[in-house]
């Protein structure tokens, strides 16, 4: 009995390690693909191992990118595997395709890691021969089935690439079909508009001063794959209410297309001043300027906060958190006042609805609060409108620190934490300096021994506090910063400089 037991144990082992070699030759045969996907704003690239579903489908590896129309910039939009390339290249991943149809080049390939790169090579279109034996209608009825053939071998193509990647998990989806867009354009579709120069790059897209008739505005183009920030951003202006001198006017909006690419337009009111971080690094500002600043901004974040009434003309103007707020996103006008611009993350907060399913660690790394590094958001609105108020306390640093009225020596521009962290702070070191280190923005002396910009202080202070609960709202913020600009400087503080202390009514406030 122990000599059977010893046997069976033994040939037990013997076929689990035959299974495992088994296994491993399979794994060293199979085809191996450049994997690339984004999700949530975030690209990753790797390698996926390609398994066969079917005896008699191969598998492959694949390539689909973008080229933008205007600035000829490539994105790859998705690689990995997929099944049955009957019509692939066996070594390289070409597209051969005349014209890239809606802005997409796709390619495939055999062989292993074949889609590390890719080319888009058209093919010349040849003159068609003259066929002397056959007629005219012989000739027409051949073209016409030549190409009702082709587009159908490339809608089989397309479906087939389709049902694959919905089938198996493992691959990835390839954007074949763009959705309809309806009602896109805002009395300026089909007017001629002129790009003069480019202004700006951001996440999203390019921005352009452009003519419009005799009107200068500002172009924001989309490409393809943001397509969706440009679609938030145009229903963020459009909600009631959202006409306010303090928010960026909104013209209109395009979708633009041509064989090449389609690219996705945003018209706006162009203000000649810039953002106010490209104004602050060339301009210092003088107390009367640095509040009418200070003031129109918190006037516009208090505007997308607020939440007002419907009434007998106008809807229901929701509350709207931006999630993004800097001060490359608020924008001066020619007598530097601001407006606040750039709506892709924004969230809208209609009473009665749930925010959505939205991720909370989004915006710019530099200007995010404390419970956004730490991954700890309470997903109610106003824990949203207290992480712009955190952002709204840093930009209003920027301001103070290009301040001539204190008298003493203004350093050259720098952002929030440059001076400490440099100009690209990781994640990991925000997490460990502003989480963890409760690190801020450093207050230099010469600020504290102005009364005004003392209270700036004061205030910036209690928008950037630790506890997003203790934060003061944007209206509070709002009515600070009025009361400071009512009053030219030298009226208002000559009583401070000789009991060295701020009114009761600013004590009490800040208090």
């Amino acid at each position: 009995m122990r000599r059977l037991m010893h046997f069976l144990f033994y040939f037990s082992l013997l076929i689990v390690i035959k299974g495992s070699l088994s296994r491993a030759r399979l794994a060293e045969s199979s085809l191996k693909c450049v994997s690339y996907q984004c999700k949530d704003g975030e690209c990753k690239e790797g390698i996926d191992v390609c398994e066969e579903a079917e005896p008699d489908r191969p598998v492959g590896c694949f390539v689909v990118w973008t080229t933008n129309n205007v600035t000829n910039e490539v994105n790859v939009t998705l690689k990995g595997c997929f099944t049955n390339p009957t019509e692939c290249n066996n070594t390289e991943c070409i597209d051969t395709t005349t014209y890239a149809k809606k802005n997409l080049n796709y390619c495939c390939c055999r062989g292993s890691m074949c889609n590390r790169e890719h080319k888009w090579i058209p093919e010349a279109t040849k003159a068609p021969e003259m066929m002397h034996t056959v007629d005219h209608e012989s000739s027409f009825w051949l073209i016409f089935i030549i190409g009702i053939g082709s587009s159908l071998v490339a809608m089989v193509a397309i479906t087939i690439v389709y049902v694959t990647h919905k089938k198996q998990a493992m691959f990835n989806e390839i954007p074949t079909v763009e959705p309809d867009i309806s009602n896109s354009s805002t009395n300026i579709s089909h007017r001629p508009i002129d790009l003069k120069d480019i202004k700006a790059r951001g996440r999203f897209g390019v921005v352009w001063r452009a003519q419009l008739g005799n009107q200068e505005v500002a172009v924001k183009i989309f490409p393809m794959q943001e397509r969706q920030s440009w679609i938030t951003e145009q229903d963020i202006f459009k909600l009631p209410r959202m006409n306010h001198p303090n928010i960026l006017e909104f013209i209109g909006c395009e979708k633009r297309s041509d064989m090449a690419s389609t690219d996705f337009w945003l018209i706006t009111a162009y203000c000649e001043n810039g953002s106010l971080c490209d104004f602050l690094k060339a301009h210092t500002v003088s107390w009367t300027e640095l509040c009418k600043i200070a003031t129109t901004m918190a006037r516009g974040l208090t505007h997308l906060h607020e939440e007002i009434q419907s009434s007998r003309t106008d809807g229901l103007k929701p509350s709207i958190a931006h999630r993004d707020f800097k001060s490359k996103n608020v924008l001066l006008k020619a007598d530097l006042t601001a407006c606040i611009a750039d709506f892709g993350l924004a969230l809208v907060f209609t009473p009665g609805k749930s925010c959505g399913d939205t991720h909370g660690q989004v915006g710019t790394r530099r200007y995010m609060a404390p419970e956004v590094l730490e991954g700890a958001i309470n997903f109610t609105r106003d824990a949203f409108l207290r992480i712009d108020v955190y952002a709204c306390g840093l930009v209003l640093w920027e301001l103070v620190s290009r301040c001539t009225v204190h008298g003493g020596p203004v350093d050259e521009y720098r952002l929030p934490f440059e001076a400490e962290l440099g100009p690209h702070p990781t994640l990991e070191e925000m997490q460990d300096n502003v989480v963890t280190k409760k690190l801020r923005p450093r207050i230099f002396d010469p600020w504290r021994h102005h009364p005004g910009l003392v209270a700036i202080c004061e205030t910036m202070e209690d928008c950037w506090d630790h506890d997003a609960e203790a934060r003061l709202s944007s209206s509070c913020v709002l009515e600070r910063l009025s009361q400071y600009a009512r009053f030219p400087t030298r009226q208002y503080f000559v009583a401070t400089n000789t009991t060295n202390e701020l009114p009761a009514k600013l004590a009490t406030e800040s208090l």
